[in-house]
């Protein structure tokens, strides 16, 4: 899976604007090359640490999630690519369907349990737009803490992030998820 994470490092902002750059330009890429939508799965962890074992097991979840709901969709994988860095772990998917479709399969993943909440699976256009959940009437995510819109409570800082990945601990535990 790319090059090893150090579960200690503490994320700065200009590693994570790179890492950024670094997924834009590898959805491109299998755009470009594939000429079908792109899947980019990812963990939202807030604060500084990105990898460890906990949020490592839930990605392997997400990541087997996603290949199941593919499978069961009739939708082609055409290629697949997993990272792993300091600044998390990235799933990225070309697959042969619907971009509308293939968001719809994977926002049945993000609210089919609690896990979900912590899965960011976005969904790109052939032309590299993003398409939302608002396209086909789902509201915005919710917040990991309440009942809040995620992105409310996230620009007003309504919880800490200590707060925050306690919870996703607790959300991890209760799942129980083993090696995957």
């Amino acid at each position: 899976m790319g090059v090893l994470a150090d579960f200690e490092h503490e994320v700065t902002v200009p590693e994570m604007l790179l890492a950024r750059d670094h997924r834009v330009e590898m959805q491109r890429q299998l755009i470009e090359e594939y000429h079908n939508p792109v899947i980019c799965f990812m963990l939202n962890i807030p604060g500084p640490h990105k990898t460890g074992d906990d949020f490592a097991r839930a990605f392997g979840y997400g990541v087997e999630k996603i290949r199941y709901k593919l499978t069961e969709q009739e939708m082609t994988v055409v290629k697949e690519i997993k990272e792993e860095a300091v600044t998390g772990y990235v799933y990225y998917l070309s697959v042969e369907s619907d971009a509308l479709a293939i968001k719809k399969a994977m926002c049945d993943i993000e609210e089919e349990n609690r896990i979900g909440r912590i899965f960011d699976i976005d969904v790109l256009r052939t032309d590299g737009s993003k398409v939302s959940r608002e396209e086909f009437g789902m509201g915005p995510r919710k917040c990991l803490m309440c009942e809040e819109e995620a992105h409310i409570c996230a620009r007003n800082r309504t919880h800490t992030v200590d707060s925050m990945v306690s919870e996703i601990h607790k959300i991890i535990e209760k799942t129980g998820i083993q090696e995957v």
